[in-house]
Order: C-alpha cells, then structure tokens, then sequence
C-alpha cells in the first residue's frame, strides 16, 4: 500500500530533524478505499499525543500521492528484535516493551479508538529504549471514513480475538487480547492462536492452551488478557498495573537503562551504522570490527536473514524501492514545475502548504519536507483535480465495524446466537433496534433480559422480528439460540 523513507526537515537557522515518510503506492492511490483508509490512519493518529505511540508530524499530497510525515524511530519493530535475540526475548524485557504498549493502548482507548491490529512487528523499540506502537491503518474510531468490506475481518491471524472473528461489537479488550497473545510470543516465539481448529475451540468458549514452560504468573497473567469472554479481560490499563506488579520484583535497576542494556548487547546494534541502498543491492552489511583500538572499527560482510524459531515464517519485510539515479536526476529536473498543492477546508476558505518540498529519496538522501499543523493538513479536502477519496462525506457507522462501545453498564449478560439456513448466510442481525449488531449466523454477548432480534437478508429483504429471553446462564457455550 505504502513505501517509507528516511527523511530530514530542514528549517531556519541550521534547524534539522529526522522524519519518517510514507507514502502511498501509484497503484494504492488509484483506489479510492486504500486512499480513504491512509487518511483516515493520519487523521486517528493524530488525534493521539503519547510517549509510546509514533505521531503523525504532517500529511500532504505530491504527484498526486498522499504521503504522512510520521515521528522518526531509530531502532527495530520487536518481531526483528526477537529474531536477533534468538527466537525469543528474556521474561523482564518482553514484560517491559507489553507493559509500554499496554500504557499506549490506555490512551488510545480514552480517545475512544480500538487498534484492531496489535503485533509484535507493529512495535517499534528505539536503540535509546524507547518503545512505541505504530501503524494505526484498520484502527476502528468514530469518525473513521473507510469500513471492512462485508465478509472481511480486520486483523492479523494469530492475533484477532473472538468477537473480531464474530465480527460482533468491538472496544479495547480485543486489543488487550491481542497484547496478550504477543507477550505469549515475545517468551516462546509462537501464538497459541495459531491454527483454525484452536480458533474454534476458542469461539466455542475454550480457553486457549498456552505454554507450559511458562511461569505460573506469566501465564496466569496472559490466561486473563486471553479470556474468550471479552468482560472477563482486564482493561489496558489495568494490564499495565498487573505487568508492573509482576515486573517489580525482577528489576534491578529502572526498566529503560535494562533495556538499552539489552539493545546495546545484541551484537553492537545500536552504534551499527545504517545500510545505504547499494549495500541493500548488493546484499552486504557493516558490522563492528574485532580490531583493537579507542575509535570504533567497521568492516563489510555478508548481510544474513535471521529466522524466528519454533514460529511460523513471518512474512517478508515490505521491500524498500531503489530509485535509479537517472530517474531521481529527471524527477528532480521536473521539480521546478511542481506547483504548490492547495487544501480547502469544509467552509471554502483556502489553506495553502507554504513549505516547498523536494520529491522523497530512498534512505540515504536528504529531502525537505513541509511542517504545517497536522490539523489544517488533516481537515482538508482536496482539490478537486485529486483524489476521491479526500472528499470529506457525512459520516456513516458502518454496518460490520460498530462504533466504539464502552463496556456495558449492566454487569450481568449472558449469550445469544442466531442462525437460520444456507440463504441467511451473511445477512445482518440487528438486536434491540441497533444497539448489537452481527451477521447470521452471530454469537452476541448481550444485558441478561428480553431482546427483540431482526434479521435482514442480504438483498435487503426485512424479515419479521422475533423476541428471545437471555439469562446468565446463557454462556458463550451455551447460548440462547434464535432460528430463522
């Protein structure tokens, strides 16, 4: 969908900064749902100011592709730390980088967003020790233009917890779920989510099987996150409190020196220097150099793919673009003609980038890049010579992605399933005027009482509502069921 480079803003008076950006594929951009969900993944993100979460700096548009200018991470998402560490990461580090992204789902649940897409490889760890989440592009939010095709679950396999399957009402415990199947494989290098008959088993009621060579309170820790009744999960906050209380008795000194210590261990990798595009070309690295000496010594080998052990392969690294020099010299030769894009708000007034900015470069050229408010830059609509999808359009709840509920107000509910025959399949299932949805055939976890239950075929065909009773003691492995 997206290549990112390695950027610098240059600014007044020797002013420089290092940037992240990504921008969208020509490909990508010609379709109007990819285009609608990068704007919507810029417009959430920036929403969110916290210390582990990576922020979107400024978003744009260039030869008609849109592009964010996201907060620079010098350091490796943790799938790639797990895999130099060996397969699997000592107990105290994977206990502090969940409990860092624990406190970054806190925050992004206070603003009302779910993840939907929590992972080892969408967390980033700097070689400073700082640990960020990233990559909010199928978060589930308010104002969120773009929604899941019907029949399509939004998630990564391995990590999507039962009501995400169930494409049944969603809020932060799916991603407290999810966190809880990635510490599961930061310790033992796989998911125990990871065949479709334990999901099964799972949407059955049946707690998960996790390892046995974990630590009594790890695993009750992970059991809890894990739980296939989402009210029987901990919130993201209360995940954090239970990682600290576990991690303190462990920690010999503060958690971020105990880290870095770790990074800085893992075969010189923090003082590494970068590779440029040749070396990715011809398949080589620098590494530290045996050589004695008070100055550091570098020396070029050749450059090795570690493998995850006792997990599936993960799936290759998105390959990074090499810009041929007599294309970069052509496009920077046609730079000049390059005019400056213009946004327009809802009201008509005109907001104009005054930033110029150069064509973005692979890793080891510099580029200049606009730093305008996120807001003027996300609130716009563009021009209409440029993409559809930036159209700002009344907002509509989609059908399949709920909007955000927060946990019921009751405490006592119990479970429904619906269901009819072959011709039913995928049609909607409405509860109580909207306030549950699903698709037949659905399993709901409703308030115990009487519920008014509507069903509307896929060609739009309403059918008659019907009424069913559901009590506490209708669990998800034994629920209420309702025919059509």
């Amino acid at each position: 969908m997206a290549e990112v480079f390695e950027a610098e803003v240059v600014g007044e008076m020797g002013f420089s900064r290092k940037v992240a950006i990504k921008r969208m594929l020509g490909d990508a951009a010609a379709d109007a749902d990819c285009a609608k969900r990068f704007l919507d993944e810029a417009r959430i993100a920036s929403r969110l100011h916290h210390a582990n979460i990576v922020s979107v700096v400024d978003v744009g548009l260039l030869d008609d592709l849109p592009f964010q200018v996201l907060e620079f991470v010098d350091g490796i998402d943790a799938q790639g730390l797990q895999q130099r560490a060996g397969g699997v990461l000592p107990l105290d580090i994977a206990l502090i980088i969940t409990a860092e992204v624990a406190h970054a789902l806190d925050h992004a649940h206070r603003e009302t967003i779910v993840h939907r897409d929590v992972k080892p490889s969408n967390v980033l760890v700097s070689w400073g020790g700082d640990v960020k989440l990233a990559d909010f592009g199928i978060a589930l939010a308010q104002d969120r233009l773009a929604r899941t095709e019907t029949g399509l679950v939004a998630g990564t396999m391995g990590f999507i917890a039962p009501e995400q399957r169930m494409r049944s009402e969603v809020d932060g415990r799916a991603d407290v779920f999810a966190l809880g199947l990635t510490l599961h494989a930061f310790l033992t290098g796989y998911t125990p989510l990871r065949d479709i008959h334990i999901e099964m088993e799972l949407l059955e009621g049946k707690p998960l099987p996790l390892d046995a060579m974990l630590p009594a309170e790890v695993k009750a820790l992970i059991a809890r996150a894990v739980a296939p009744a989402r009210l029987d999960r901990p919130s993201a906050a209360e995940f954090a409190s239970a990682i600290g209380a576990l991690l303190a008795p462990k920690l010999t000194r503060d958690a971020r020196s105990l880290l870095r210590t770790f990074l800085d261990g893992l075969d010189g990798a923090s003082r590494r220097p970068k590779a440029g595009a040749l070396d990715a070309l011809l398949g080589i690295e620098v590494v530290a150099s045996d050589e004695p000496g008070e100055v550091p010594q570098f020396k070029t080998v050749a450059a090795e793919t570690p493998t995850l052990k006792a997990m599936p392969a993960p799936p290759p690294p998105p390959r990074r673009r090499v810009v041929p020099y007599l294309a970069l010299l052509l496009v920077l030769l046609g730079g000049a003609a390059i005019g400056t894009w213009r946004f327009t708000r809802s009201s008509s007034t005109a907001v104009s980038i005054d930033a110029a900015i150069d064509v973005p470069v692979p890793i080891d050229m510099a580029i200049d890049v606009p730093v305008d408010a996120v807001d003027a830059a996300v609130d716009a609509v563009v021009d209409a010579a440029s993409i559809d999808a930036f159209v700002r359009r009344p907002v509509k709840v989609a059908s399949i992605d709920a909007a955000v509920v927060q946990p019921p107000a009751v405490t006592e509910t119990g479970w429904l399933t619906v269901v009819g025959g072959e011709e039913l399949v995928g049609a909607q299932v409405i509860v109580d005027g909207g306030k549950y949805k699903g698709s037949l055939p659905a399993r709901l976890e409703v308030p115990v009482g009487s519920h008014s239950i509507v069903v509307i075929k896929r060609d739009g065909t309403k059918l008659p509502a019907k009424t069913i009773d559901v009590t506490s003691f209708n669990t998800m492995r034994s629920p209420a069921k309702l025919s059509f």
